[in-house]
């Protein structure tokens, strides 16, 4: 899992970005920026946020030279995009109002340019994601509850994307073979889940008639 962390005295901030990251599939550490800590070398992050708005330009802080192989994303004013020195390998910047969504874009596309991959145990299609190691579900970095069996459900289609299930199939690998629920109960859970999922995730548990379900986006 990568870690992602945001050095800013700004609660707000923090507090407005830490859940959408954490359900993204993100590792989380905050630091108030007003703490007399040395950072640990052990402790290094892939992403370091670090909010320069209170600063007269933007400077390197303690915890890039401590973590040098951090990636840099900054939250600077538009009036120090000018003081923005290149020396600095600040991978990307942000400019307020900082929106979840797109934080939590800048964060997975600096990872991608930089790693070229994702976390292992985490899926995503679209803006649609699924952490295996959390169970925890976001669509465009917004957190969606879900009980367990629509989780299972969903787990088990995008791990098969594009492979189109019986219902009977999906009972068995989803509900157990010692189940004796009926095709109803997958319509019912796959229309419960769909209910849940954004508009702007509609069509990725597609219906192939008289056949069953699958999961009709390719993950990425």
């Amino acid at each position: 899992m990568y870690r992602v962390t945001i050095v800013s005295a700004d609660r707000a901030l923090t507090e407005n970005l830490r859940q959408p990251l954490r359900a993204a599939g993100y590792d989380v550490v905050v630091w108030s920026g007003a703490e007399e800590v040395e950072p640990d070398p052990a402790a290094a992050p892939d992403i370091l946020a670090l909010d320069w708005r209170d600063q007269a330009a933007p400077a390197r802080s303690p915890f890039a030279e401590a973590w040098p192989n951090a990636l840099v994303l900054a939250v600077v004013t538009p009036s120090q995009l000018a003081d923005l020195d290149p020396a600095q390998v600040v991978e990307d910047f942000i400019v307020p109002p900082v929106h979840p969504e797109e934080f939590v874009a800048r964060v997975r596309q600096a990872l991608w340019r930089s790693r070229g991959a994702k976390p292992q145990n985490l899926l995503v299609a679209g803006g649609l994601s699924l952490d295996l190691a959390s169970y925890q579900v976001s669509a465009a970095g917004r957190p969606i509850t879900l009980t367990y069996k629509e989780y299972e459900l969903l787990r088990f289609l995008m791990t098969h994307a594009g492979t189109v299930f019986k219902r009977d199939t999906l009972l068995n690998r989803v509900w157990g073979y010692d189940y004796y629920g009926g095709g109803r109960t997958v319509d019912v859970h796959i229309r419960r889940l769909r209910s849940k999922l954004p508009p702007t995730s509609a069509g990725y548990i597609e219906t192939v008639r008289n056949v069953g379900y699958r999961f009709a986006q390719p993950l990425r």
